[in-house]
Parts: structure tokens; sequence; C-alpha cells
């Protein structure tokens, strides 16, 4: 079973005459919940099952779609890699990765066709132009197939993660008043222990849209696996007991 590490660690903030200062990061979930992570663990589980069970397929569209979800999946684990180490915005850039990789997969899923389209994206401007028609964002969160909410964690994610704006700068800079006017401070790793769990947590939500996903174009196989199914269900419990944990007792500590 793969182990995401809790770290706590020592982050560095410039201040706006170049000198360093250091500051302690102390997450609750340490102590308040020290199973927080098993839900993390539960779900990593699950999607590697999903892929293992799709070793061997006979269907040739097939194998790209799992290549892909297997690039998805590996991006989970790196951000969430990140985000227990509490680098959270460079967390959320790589989901925001994770997501687009999965999605692309779904779209292709859905309309077969497009695999050509995407395999054919650099072989000139003919074709490029046509990849980014058929997988332009707003073509790929359909809400028939559930993905709605995912395309509002992708686009919190660009903001807050990929893109340099308010967002991401924001969650990073502190303007404190001085003797000479305003001390500008940057924090390079998330120094809120609360604001992490929830960070954390919405980005488990999304994950859990993604490898539902996985989940959608393989299931008439899937399904077959009552061990795989159990887990699922397990899962669905323990993200309400953690919901419910984290909204009612270490938010409100």
């Amino acid at each position: 079973m793969y182990c995401f590490r809790l770290r706590i660690r020592i982050s560095e903030s410039h201040t706006a005459n170049t000198s360093l200062r250091s500051e302690r990061i102390t997450l609750p979930l340490s102590e308040t919940y020290p199973n927080y992570g098993t839900c993390f663990l539960r779900l990593d589980e699950i999607w590697a099952r999903d892929l293992d069970n799709m070793r061997v397929v006979t269907e040739k569209e097939r194998p790209p779609l799992i290549a892909m979800f297997r690039h998805s999946h590996q991006q989970f684990r790196i951000a969430f890699e990140l985000g227990f180490s509490t680098a959270i915005t460079e967390a959320f850039s790589i989901m925001r990765g994770s997501i687009d990789t999965a999605m692309t997969a779904h779209k292709i899923c859905r309309e077969p066709n497009l695999l050509t389209v995407w395999l054919e994206k650099d072989d000139g401007k003919a074709e490029r132009k046509a990849y980014k028609d058929a997988f332009k964002s707003a073509n790929l969160f359909p809400a028939q197939y559930g993905l709605g909410e995912l395309r509002s964690f992708y686009r919190d994610y660009s903001e807050w993660g990929t893109h340099p704006g308010l967002g991401a700068i924001g969650l990073h800079t502190r303007v404190s008043p001085s003797a000479t006017g305003q001390d500008w401070s940057h924090s390079y790793l998330e120094t809120d222990g609360k604001r992490t769990v929830a960070f954390l947590f919405r980005m488990f939500e999304a994950a859990t849209l993604v490898e539902g996903a996985c989940f959608a174009c393989f299931q008439d196989r899937l399904k077959l696996d009552s061990e795989l199914m159990g887990m699922r269900d397990r899962l669905s419990k323990c993200r309400k007991h953690t919901e419910w944990v984290i909204n009612n007792q270490i938010l409100t500590a």
C-alpha cells in the first residue's frame, strides 16, 4: 500500500528587506485526528485497484485511456505528498493536472473518435487546432456525467495553484504595518493548520470525483470486483466521518 507522509516543516518568509524568519507549522490533524490520512490511503488503494484490474485488455481503444488515468493517479499521489508537506499551492497545481488528464481520458471514452485527434495534435497547425477545439475545458465537464463540480475545482486550482493569480499570491503574502510603512512577508508553505486541513479535504473530494470518472469508464469490468465495490462503500463512510470530524472538532477547536 502506498503511504502518504505527514511532514512538519519549517517555512521561510521573505520580508521587504530580504531578511528571513522561520515559522514552525503545527497541524491540528496530527494531534486531534491521527487517522486523518485514512481516507487518502483508501482512495489511493481503490484507484490503484481500478487500474490493476485493467492491466490486461483486449479492446484496442482502452490502453491509451488506462495510461492517461495512470498518469492522473500519479499526479494525485504527488499532489497529496505536496499537500501533506503543506506546499498547498503547489499541490493545487498538480491536482489541476490530475483533473485535466482524467477529463481528457473521459472525453475520449465518451467519444472514441477523438483518440486520433489527441494522438495527432502535434502533427501540424490544423491538427493542433482540432485538438484545442475538441478538448477545451468547456467541453470536458458535462454535467450529465456528474462532472460539473470537477469544473469548479479545476477553475479554483487554476487560479490558486497553476496561474499567478491573486488567489495563489494572496495565500502566501502577508502585509502588516511597521514603523517605516508596511512589512511585506512571503510564507513559502501554508502556516495555518486549520486552513491546511480544509484545503486537503477539499482536494480529497476533488480526487474522489476524478477516481469516479476513471471507474465510470471501466465499470463494465470493475463492477465485477466485489472487493473493490466494498472498498468504495467503506471509503464513502470514511469520507462522511472525516468531514464530520473536520467540521465539528478540528475547525471549531
